[in-house]
């Protein structure tokens, strides 16, 4: 008898210990959901900022728990989520600059349609309204650029379209300035364009349009006959 009531503390204390539960700190739970998250930055590059702060987090998630002198468990928990963060946001960043490298065909150059071209407007010379003087140089250039489709009812097999600089100008009933529209003709032995209602690139010769300038008509101030539309590959 007196050897079960010696053995009992033992077995309460094994029992006890069996039981000991030392919580996960939120920030380890947060940088392992972040981990999560962040494989979406191997498709959409808006997804990187979380994966650097999943890397923010984690880090002080490790120093909280081993200041905890063990009150706190979970190191699993955040060498997971910084191991998938890392990797997302390293693998990502070069998957997004490879893409964005290689997506202008050879011999074109990139410009921003919004700043290069349609915030440029037009000059006033001598009291005549005349293309403005950075634009002008870009007459006859092979450019490579994008915006959004201006819808007219067709969807399939689209030789000629209207190329606006936002989508609010397409989408919700604006008249875009004659700066803010490209015309895109698609010559033949070029594979006809289908409409797209995101963000579209256009490779082509770029030309300025007089010709196309008649006032109080949905008539943009610039051309460019493509050689390549397709949806784009990146939103910048």
């Amino acid at each position: 008898m007196s050897q079960t009531v010696e053995q009992m503390p033992a077995e309460t204390n094994r029992v006890s210990n069996e039981f000991d539960y030392r919580p996960v700190p939120p920030l380890a739970a947060v940088t392992a959901v972040l981990g999560v998250i962040s494989l979406l930055a191997l498709i959409t590059e808006f997804a990187l900022p979380f994966a650097l702060f999943g890397i923010v987090l984690g880090i002080l998630a490790k120093r909280q728990i081993s200041r905890s002198d063990g009150a706190f468990s979970g190191n699993w928990l955040v060498r997971g989520g910084l191991v998938l963060c890392a990797l997302c946001l390293c693998g990502g960043s070069a998957f997004h600059a490879y893409v964005y490298a290689t997506e202008v065909p050879e011999g074109y150059k990139r410009v921003s349609f919004v700043t290069d071209i349609s915030k440029k407007g037009f000059s006033e010379i001598d009291g005549r309204k005349d293309f403005h003087p950075e634009v002008k140089p870009l007459d006859g250039k092979k450019l490579f650029l994008k915006g959004y489709m201006y819808p007219d009812g067709r969807a399939e097999g689209l030789r000629q379209f209207i190329l606006c600089k936002d989508s609010g100008e397409c989408c919700f009933g604006g008249k875009p300035a004659l700066t803010d529209m490209i015309f895109i003709n698609i010559p033949d032995g070029v594979p006809p364009a289908t409409f797209y209602d995101g963000l579209v690139a256009v490779a082509g010769n770029f030309a300025l349009a007089p010709d196309l300038r008649r006032a109080g008509e949905l008539k943009p101030a610039y051309k460019i006959d493509a050689s390549l539309v397709e949806a784009a590959r990146k939103l910048y």
